[in-house]
């Protein structure tokens, strides 16, 4: 066991660093990001969301709701398949064949953020989001 410690240790290093942090940790500083702009006037949200809104809604109560959409999308480029030799000589060049084992193919990986905002008054009062790409406030 002692002799496996240091072939893992550049591996606990690099997950020590900010990238490898989980999906709910980038959440959580999204989540607080959103938090600290509670209370700011509609220009001062504005500019700390990075861009105007996508949507705005007037309700009926004259508070408004301002929303705000990110969609990207990445080609995951999938890994590819190991082959395995069968049937002949194994190290040699008799025989046999080579068959492709696992490996997956490139996927088009899409995530979506929606971000709304609740202005009363000219103020920034609430704000709800959801989506798996939700990690930075600006884009």
């Amino acid at each position: 066991m002692p002799r496996k410690l240091p072939a893992l240790l550049p591996l606990l290093v690099l997950c020590s660093l900010p990238g490898c942090s989980t999906r709910a940790e980038r959440e959580a500083v999204f989540d607080n990001q959103l938090r600290e702009m509670a209370g700011a006037p509609e220009a001062g949200l504005l500019n700390s969301m990075g861009r105007i809104p996508d949507n705005t809604y007037q309700l009926e109560d004259g508070t408004r709701i301002l929303q705000w959409r990110w969609d990207t999308s990445y080609i995951d480029p999938g890994t590819p398949p190991i082959y395995q030799r069968f049937g002949g000589w194994s190290w040699g060049w008799g025989g046999g064949w080579w068959t492709p084992m696992g490996g997956f193919p490139p996927t088009l990986v899409r995530q979506s953020c929606i971000v709304e905002w609740t202005m009363a008054s000219g103020t920034a009062r609430g704000y709800r989001w959801q989506g798996g790409g939700c990690q930075k406030v600006t884009p």
